[in-house]
C-alpha cells in the first residue's frame, strides 16, 4: 500500500491513498478495513500493477475500475460517457423532491450520459417515469446497461437524438439536465483527468451556454 502511495504521489495523483485503496480493493478483493487491519501485505497482481500505472499516468480512477457510486447507486462508466459527480446530486435531490408525491409523474433527463441522474431519480421515485435523450449511441447504450442494473428500465424511456434540435414529446413534470457548460477558455486548464474525458460532454466549444440557451428555448 506505502509503495503504490508514493507511486500515485510520483504521478501527482492529488488523492494517492484514497486512490491506492480503492485500486486494491477493486483488483485484489480487500477491504479497506482488510488493509487497515494488516497493512504489511503486499499485492502484486498483474492487474494491480497495471492498474496503478494507468492511475499515475492520470487515467481517471472511475475509468479505471469501470464503475463508481452515485447516490447511493452504483452505474457503470466508460470513456463514452461523463463521470458522475457528487456535485450533481443536489440536481437530483431537488427533482426527487418535486417528483416522489406526485402520482404519474413524468420527468426528462437532457444530455442524459450514463443516465446517473435519471435513474437515480427513478430509483427513489416509484411512480415517476421518466425520458432520457442522449447524442451519441454508444453512451445512450452505457444508460441502458446501467437502468437494467439499477432495474428502472421499464420506467425509462431512451431516445437518440440532439437536445438543440429534437424536442422530446409530451409534457413534463420536470426536466434536468447536466448538459456541456465549460467555457473553451476554461478548458485549456482542466485537470489530465479531466482531459480525458469525452470533451463534447464537458464544453460546447464556446461560452459554455448555447445549450442551455437552446433547452430554454425549446422547452419553456
Amino acid at each position: 500500500l506505502s509503495e503504490i502511495i508514493k507511486e500515485l504521489e510520483a504521478g501527482g495523483v492529488e488523492s494517492p491513498r484514497f486512490d491506492a485503496s480503492v485500486l486494491i480493493e477493486h483488483f485484489e478483493n480487500k477491504s479497506r478495513a482488510m488493509q487497515l487491519a494488516f497493512p504489511e501485505k503486499d499485492y502484486t497482481s498483474d492487474a494491480l500493477a497495471n492498474a496503478v500505472n494507468r492511475r499515475k499516468n492520470r487515467e481517471p480512477l472511475q475509468y479505471i475500475i469501470g464503475e463508481w457510486e452515485f447516490m447511493g447507486h452504483n452505474f457503470k462508466v466508460s470513456q463514452n460517457c461523463l463521470i458522475p459527480r457528487a456535485d450533481t446530486e443536489l440536481l437530483c435531490s431537488l427533482a426527487i423532491e418535486k417528483l416522489k408525491d406526485k402520482p404519474c409523474a413524468r420527468f426528462a433527463d437532457l444530455c442524459t450520459g450514463s443516465g446517473c441522474i435519471a435513474i437515480s431519480i427513478l430509483c427513489e421515485c416509484e411512480n415517476a417515469s421518466g425520458v432520457a435523450l442522449e447524442l451519441y449511441p454508444e453512451t445512450l447504450q452505457i444508460c441502458a446497461e446501467n437502468a437494467a442494473m439499477n432495474r428502472v428500465s421499464d420506467r425509462l424511456q431512451l431516445v437518440l437524438g440532439d437536445v438543440c434540435e429534437d424536442r422530446l414529446e409530451g409534457e413534463f413534470d420536470v426536466i434536468v439536465s447536466n448538459p456541456p457548460y465549460v467555457t473553451i477558455e476554461e478548458m485549456e486548464n482542466i485537470s489530465p483527468e479531466v482531459a480525458m474525458e469525452p470533451h463534447h460532454a464537458l464544453t460546447d466549444g464556446g461560452d459554455g451556454l448555447s445549450i442551455i440557451r437552446k433547452i430554454l428555448e425549446i422547452y419553456p
